[in-house]
C-alpha cells in the first residue's frame, strides 16, 4: 500500500522527480569518472569507461521511472506529447480535423442538452418519481361531457369528490391551461399582462417544493372567504419586482382584485408543466370568483378544466388507487344524472374511468410535441458526426500510408506494434478531445439559439442551456467514441505489417463510399423535411392573414356582464374600423392558431347510425368576421347585424361540416343542436364558408360551426363565458404592426379597465404554429449541407493525396505519350466511381430513412423518388467539383520534375 501511495504521489510531482533523477545519474557518472581517474586513466578514458560501466542512461531512466510510478501513465504522457508534436507539424490537417469534429460534436451536444432538459429531466421537486397524474393530459382548456370514457380534465366539484376517496394523499388540482391576467402593482399606474394559474391550496405541498422567500400556498388560502393571495415565480420576482424581498406581503391588483403576495417560488420551480412562458402567479382556485367574475367556472360542476396530481397514499398500490378513483368518478356521474338512468347513460358511465400517468417529469405536452423531433435531429447530427469521423479516418489512412517508411524504421529499431497502435490512437484521441472541447464551448450558444428558434416569440423557457456535469460527460464520451470510430482502423493498419508493404488506400476508398451513402441519406431526409414545411406553409389556410392584427382582450375580467356586451362589441368594431390604415375589424371567441379549439358533441338533423358519433368545433363571431379574416362565403349569408339575442338562433358552417353531416341535401335551412340529446335542433344553418385551419396546420379539415357572439344557448339565456369575446381581428391596409399602437389607444379610450392582454400579427401566429416544422427543416438542411461539405473536403484531400503519390507514375505516362486529358479523365473516373458506389448504397437507404420519418412529413410520400434523386445529383456534382482541382493538377504534371522526385 505504501508503495502504491508513493507512486500516486509521484504522478503529481513528476517534473521534480525527473530533475532529481537527472542530477542523480550525473552524480553517479561523475563518481565513476573520478574512480577511473584514481586508477590511472586519463580524463577522456575515464569518461568513456564510466559511461560503459553505467550502461544506457535512457534504459536506466526508464527502469527508474517504472519502479517509482505507473508505467502506463508515463507511456500515455509521452504518447500525448508525441501526438501533439506530430499534429503541430501538420497544421492544415489538424485545423480541418478539429473544426470538423467541433461542428459534429458541438451539434450533437447542443441537441443532447435539449433532450436532457426536455425529455429526461424530472421535475425539480422532492421525490418526483412518486407523483402521478390523473389522466394523460392530452387535452387542455375546458371540456364538457364524458371525454370519451377516459377522464383527463376535472371540474372543481369533481376534484373535491375524488379528494375524499383517500387514494392519493395529497391530491392537488391545477388549471390545465394558463391564462393571462392584468397585474398592477401598488404605486404604479402601469398594468402588466402576465401568465397565471389557479391551483389548489395543497398544490405546492403535493409537488414538494420550497419557497425562495416568504411562504407557499396552504389549504387555508383556498378556504371559503379567504382573502386572495398569490405566490410569484422567481423570474417575475427578479425582473418585475427587482428582487426586493419586501415585496413579500405587498398587494398587487390582478384583474382589479387586490391580491397579497405571500411568497416567491424556488428559482428552479416552474410548475408542473414544462412550457414556454411558464406562470408568473399561482393563485388559489377559490379566487376564480373574484378574478374572473361572470367568466368564473369554479361553481360549474360539469365544466372540466383542472389537472389532478398527487401521490399514492401509503400502503396503497397504484392499481388499487386507480380502481378506487374510477369507482368514485362513476358514482359522481350517476349522482349528476339523477335517480333514473337510461340504458345508454348507464353504459356510458360504466365505461368511464381514470388512467394514472407517471408525473415525475410533469405534464408532457411539450415532450409529446417535440420528443420525436429532438430524437430525429439528434439522429441526423449523429449521422453527420459519423460522416466527419469517416472523413478523418480516410485522411488518417492516407497520412499513415505516407508515414510507412517512418513506421518501418521504428519497427526495425525495436518498437512494438502495440506501441505504434497506442501512439496512433493517442493522436486520434488528441484530435477528438480538441474538437470536443471546442464543440462543448459552442454547444451552449447553439442550444440557446435552438431554443429561441423552437419557441420563438416566447419571453422565457425553463430550459437551462448552460452545460452541467451530464452534458460535459456526454461531450467527453462522444469525443472518446469519435476517436475510436475514426482512429481504430488507421491505428491497426499503421501498426500492422502493411507498413512494410507498398501502401494501398482500399480502406480509405471504402470510407469515402460510406460517407457518400450516408450523405445521401441526410440530404434526402433534409429535402423531404423542407418540402414538408413548404407544403404546410403554402397550403390554403382558409384565411388571408398577411395584414391582420390579433388583439386578445377579456371583457369578463373588466367587469362586463352579458347585458353590456352588445354595446361594447359595436363600439369596438366601429372605433377600430374608423382608425386610419384599418379596413375592417371583428370579434370572435377563437382566432386561428391562437389557443383554439375545443370540440362539442352535436346532433344534426338527418339519419344517424348507431355508432355515428358527431362532433364539431364551435366558435362565436361578430358581423364582418369572415370578411376581416379573408374567409370566403360559399353559400347563403354570414353572421350579420340581424343576428341579435332576440332573433332566430343561427349558425354558419364550413364545407367539412356539410360534407360530413349533410352530404346529400341543401344545408341552408337545416338545423342542428349542441349536446348529446339527439332531439335538439336549436340552430338554423344560414351559410357555408370555406374550410379554414384553426388548431394546427397539420389538421385535416374539421367540421366547424360559427355562431353569433350575442346569441346565447337556449339552456343559458343570460349568456356564459363563450359570449365573452377573447380576440379582436383588425385588418390593416398595409403593415398591421403600424396600427398596433393606435389600436391599443382606441381600446383604452373605450374602457381603461379593458386590458389588452396580447397584440400580435396573424402571420406570427401562423409562424408559431409552424415553428416545429421550421426548426426541423432548417436544422436538417444545415446538417445536410455540413455533411455535403465534409464529404467533399474528405474526397478532395484523399484525391489530392492520391495524385501526389502517383506523381512519378503520371510523369512517366506523360513522357511516354499519354494525353493530359487522359490523366484528368483517369482521376475523375476514380472520383465518380466512388460516388456511384456510394449512391448505390445511399439511395435505397434514403427511401428507408424517409419512411421512418414519414410521421412528421406533410404532403410528401415516402415512395417519392425526387428527394433521393436530387440528393444524389447534388452530391455527384459537388464530388466532381471537389475532384476537379486534383485532376487538373494531375494533367499538368511536368515529367522532368516528376522523375526528379526519386
Amino acid at each position: 500500500m505504501r508503495r502504491f501511495l508513493m507512486r500516486l504521489a509521484d504522478i503529481c510531482r513528476s517534473g521534480r522527480r525527473e530533475r532529481e533523477l537527472t542530477r542523480e545519474l550525473a552524480a553517479h557518472l561523475q563518481l565513476l569518472e573520478d574512480d577511473f581517474i584514481r586508477r590511472g586513466r586519463s580524463v577522456e578514458q575515464a569518461r568513456v569507461e564510466a559511461r560503459r560501466a553505467l550502461g544506457s542512461a535512457a534504459l536506466t531512466s526508464d527502469l527508474h521511472r517504472d519502479a517509482r510510478s505507473f508505467a502506463w501513465i508515463d507511456d500515455a504522457q509521452r504518447d500525448a506529447r508525441y501526438a501533439i508534436r506530430t499534429l503541430r507539424r501538420s497544421p492544415g490537417f489538424t485545423t480541418v480535423a478539429v473544426a470538423t469534429l467541433a461542428l459534429g460534436i458541438g451539434a450533437s451536444t447542443a441537441i443532447f442538452t435539449l433532450i436532457d432538459r426536455v425529455l429526461l429531466r424530472s421535475l425539480p421537486v422532492r421525490d418526483a418519481g412518486d407523483l402521478v397524474l390523473l389522466g394523460d393530459a392530452r387535452g387542455a382548456g375546458t371540456a364538457v361531457g364524458s371525454q370519451d370514457g377516459s377522464f383527463t380534465l376535472f371540474s372543481y366539484d369533481l376534484y373535491r369528490h375524488l379528494g375524499g376517496v383517500g387514494a392519493l394523499e395529497p391530491l392537488s388540482a391545477v388549471q390545465s391551461s394558463k391564462s393571462r391576467a392584468s397585474v398592477r402593482r401598488s404605486g404604479t399606474g402601469v398594468s402588466d399582462a402576465v401568465w397565471t394559474k389557479l391551483v389548489s391550496g395543497n398544490y405546492f405541498d403535493a409537488l414538494g417544493t420550497r419557497p425562495a422567500f416568504g411562504r407557499l400556498l396552504a389549504p387555508s388560502d383556498a378556504a371559503a372567504g379567504a382573502p386572495p393571495v398569490a405566490v410569484v415565480s422567481f423570474r417575475y420576482f427578479k425582473e418585475r419586482i427587482n428582487g426586493d424581498p419586501a415585496a413579500v406581503g405587498s398587494v398587487v391588483h390582478v384583474n382589479r382584485v387586490p391580491v397579497t403576495i405571500v411568497g416567491v417560488a424556488a428559482p428552479e420551480f416552474y410548475g408542473e408543466t414544462l412550457e414556454a412562458d411558464p406562470p408568473s402567479f399561482w393563485i388559489p382556485i377559490t379566487a376564480d370568483r373574484e378574478l374572473n367574475g361572470a367568466a368564473a367556472i369554479i361553481d360549474a360542476p360539469d365544466r372540466h378544466w383542472l389537472y389532478l396530481i398527487g401521490r399514492v397514499a401509503p400502503n396503497t398500490t397504484i392499481a388499487d388507487a386507480q380502481a378506487r378513483v374510477s369507482a368514485a368518478l362513476r358514482d359522481w356521474l350517476r349522482s349528476r344524472e339523477g335517480a333514473v338512468l337510461s340504458p345508454r347513460i348507464e353504459a356510458e358511465i360504466a365505461r368511464t374511468h381514470v388512467d394514472f400517468t407517471p408525473a415525475g417529469r410533469g405534464v408532457t405536452r411539450t415532450r409529446r410535441m417535440y420528443g420525436f423531433v429532438l430524437r430525429l435531429l439528434f439522429a441526423i447530427s449523429a449521422a453527420v458526426l459519423v460522416i466527419a469521423c469517416a472523413n478523418i479516418a480516410s485522411l488518417l489512412l492516407a497520412r499513415g500510408a505516407a508515414r510507412g517508411k517512418e513506421r518501418s524504421i521504428r519497427l526495425a529499431v525495436g518498437a512494438s506494434r502495440g506501441r505504434l497502435v497506442r501512439q496512433s490512437l493517442a493522436e486520434s484521441l488528441t484530435l477528438a478531445l480538441a474538437g470536443g472541447a471546442l464543440g462543448a464551448l459552442v454547444a451552449p450558444a447553439s442550444a440557446d439559439a435552438l431554443v429561441r428558434l423552437v419557441f420563438r416569440g416566447s419571453e422565457s423557457l425553463p430550459v437551462a442551456t448552460t452545460p452541467d456535469a451530464r452534458v460535459l460527460a456526454f461531450a467527453f464520451a462522444l469525443s472518446c467514441g469519435a476517436a475510436l470510430l475514426f482512429g481504430a482502423l488507421p491505428a491497426l493498419r499503421g501498426g500492422a505489417d502493411a507498413a512494410l508493404r507498398p501502401p494501398r488506400l482500399a480502406w480509405a476508398n471504402a470510407l469515402v463510399v460510406g460517407q457518400v451513402g450516408l450523405s445521401v441519406v441526410v440530404l434526402a431526409s433534409a429535402g423531404a423535411l423542407t418540402r414538408s414545411l413548404i407544403n404546410l406553409a403554402r397550403q390554403p389556410f382558409g384565411f388571408i392573414g398577411d395584414r391582420v392584427l390579433v388583439v386578445t382582450i377579456d371583457p369578463a375580467r373588466a367587469g362586463y356582464d352579458y347585458a353590456r356586451l352588445g354595446p361594447l362589441y359595436r363600439q369596438i368594431a366601429a372605433r377600430l374600423t374608423a382608425l386610419p390604415g384599418v379596413s375592417g375589424a371583428a370579434l370572435s371567441y377563437y382566432s386561428p392558431f391562437n389557443e383554439c379549439c375545443w370540440s362539442f358533441t352535436i346532433s344534426v338533423e338527418g339519419p344517424r347510425g348507431p355508432n355515428d358519433g358527431r362532433s364539431a368545433m364551435l366558435n362565436r363571431v361578430s358581423p364582418g368576421y369572415f370578411t376581416t379574416l379573408g374567409t370566403r362565403l360559399l353559400r347563403g349569408r354570414a353572421v350579420d347585424e340581424r343576428d341579435t339575442p332576440a332573433s332566430t338562433r343561427v349558425a354558419v358552417v364550413n364545407e367539412a361540416f356539410v360534407r360530413r353531416y349533410l352530404p346529400d341535401s341543401d344545408p341552408i335551412g337545416r338545423r342542428f343542436g349542441i349536446g348529446g340529446d339527439a332531439r335538439r335542433r336549436d340552430l338554423e344553418i344560414v351559410g357555408v364558408v370555406e374550410n379554414a385551419k384553426y388548431d394546427s396546420p397539420r389538421d385535416r379539415d374539421e367540421a366547424m360551426a360559427f355562431m353569433p357572439l350575442l346569441q346565447p344557448y337556449p339552456d343559458d339565456p343570460d349568456g356564459d363565458v363563450s359570449q365573452f369575446a377573447r380576440t379582436v381581428a383588425v385588418r390593416a391596409a398595409a403593415n398591421p404592426t403600424a396600427v398596433a399602437a393606435s389600436v391599443r389607444q382606441a381600446l383604452t379610450a373605450i374602457d381603461p379597465d379593458l386590458a389588452v392582454l396580447r397584440v400580435d400579427t396573424m402571420t406570427a401566429d401562423v409562424g408559431r404554429a409552424l415553428s416545429r416544422e421550421n426548426v426541423v427543416a432548417v436544422l436538417a438542411t444545415s446538417f445536410g449541407l455540413l455533411a455535403l461539405v465534409v464529404t467533399c473536403v474528405g474526397l478532395y484531400g484523399l484525391t489530392a493525396y492520391r495524385v501526389e503519390r502517383r506523381t512519378r507514375e503520371i510523369g512517366i505516362r506523360v513522357a511516354l505519350g499519354a494525353q493530359r486529358a487522359t490523366m484528368m479523365t483517369m482521376v475523375m473516373r476514380d472520383v465518380l466511381l466512388q460516388g456511384a458506389l456510394g449512391l448505390s448504397i445511399g439511395i435505397p437507404a434514403a427511401f428507408l430513412a424517409i419512411r421512418v420519418i414519414a410521421s412528421v412529413l406533410y404532403g410528401v410520400s415516402p415512395a417519392d423518388p425526387r428527394d433521393a434523386a436530387l440528393a444524389g445529383a447534388v452530391l455527384l456534382v459537388c464530388m466532381a467539383a471537389a475532384g476537379y482541382p486534383p485532376a487538373r493538377r494531375a494533367s499538368r504534371v511536368d515529367p522532368i520534375e516528376a522523375l526528379r522526385q526519386e
